[in-house]
């Protein structure tokens, strides 16, 4: 909520000035979706793979949102993830990746369990979890596995373009003078 109203109240703010602008606040994030849909209607950014699943990212995703999938996807060269075990149809991988800290780099190893039947992976960095883009540990195991599609239960609804964000309908007092 604070990134919300920055710049627009402050802990002196009365009831008036905070409904003011609240609709203000409320104005101008929905003139800034307004902003980035049409962007992302009329702008497309090239793809940095052959990968199909970036295809369909860059079809389906924002372009705020396909730049952070793209970020993942350069990474992909670095990576060799190695089978650590297999249980039915549920295989564990561990991936090694850097983690850049200021002034040293870090090897971390990344377990990511992937699921042949469904084509579902879970990473231990959660980075699917918190962002809702898919991390390069699990996009380097899809890529060991053949998986050259792109698994509905990783489109998120919240990061497409072609989905009308409800509160860019809300009524403000703003659209009066309209």
């Amino acid at each position: 909520m604070n990134a919300f109203f920055y710049g627009y109240v402050h802990a002196k703010t009365n009831l008036k000035e905070f409904v003011d602008q609240f609709d203000n606040a409320l104005k101008k994030k929905i003139e800034n979706e307004n902003n980035a849909d049409f962007h992302s209607f009329s702008v497309t950014i090239p793809c940095i793979s052959r990968s199909p699943i970036e295809k369909k990212f860059q079809e389906l995703y924002t372009n705020a949102k396909f730049e952070e999938v793209q970020r993942e996807l350069q990474y992909l060269i670095d990576l060799a993830p190695e089978l650590l075990k297999r249980d039915g149809d549920v295989k564990t991988y561990l991936v090694e990746d850097e983690v850049h800290l200021e002034d040293f780099t870090k090897l971390v190893t990344y377990s990511v369990d992937f699921s042949d039947v469904d084509t579902a992976a879970k990473c231990l960095c959660g980075l699917f979890q918190m962002r809702g883009i898919l991390c390069r540990h699990i996009l380097v195991v899809f890529k060991c596995n053949d998986t050259n599609f792109l698994p509905n239960q990783y489109i998120l609804n919240r990061c497409r373009k072609d989905i009308k964000r409800k509160y860019t309908l809300i009524d403000s007092s703003y659209h009066e003078g309209a």
